[in-house]
């Protein structure tokens, strides 16, 4: 029987806040994008804009979460936390 051990340090509470606000901000454009796929009734052209140009926000706050993220994992690895 092998074990195979857990190479990732373990996640401080920063880390894990911002996975959060991350993983909040990913649902909020999984809901957009279903919103703009599978409309309940036909839409006009303004209407498909809107929707557009906030699926497009959330998609830029989506990805500065993530980079967070990323960023902080750097900075406890650099750290040597």
């Amino acid at each position: 029987m092998s074990v195979v051990q857990d190479t990732k340090p373990p996640r401080d509470d920063e880390e894990r806040r911002l996975i959060a606000d991350y993983e909040a901000c990913h649902t909020e454009k999984l809901a957009a994008a279903d919103q703009l796929s599978n409309p309940r009734r036909s839409m006009l052209y303004p209407a498909y804009k809107r929707l557009v140009d906030t699926l497009a926000a959330i998609r830029l706050k989506c990805d500065e979460k993530w980079f967070a993220v990323r960023a902080h994992r750097k900075k406890m690895r650099d750290e040597g936390k």
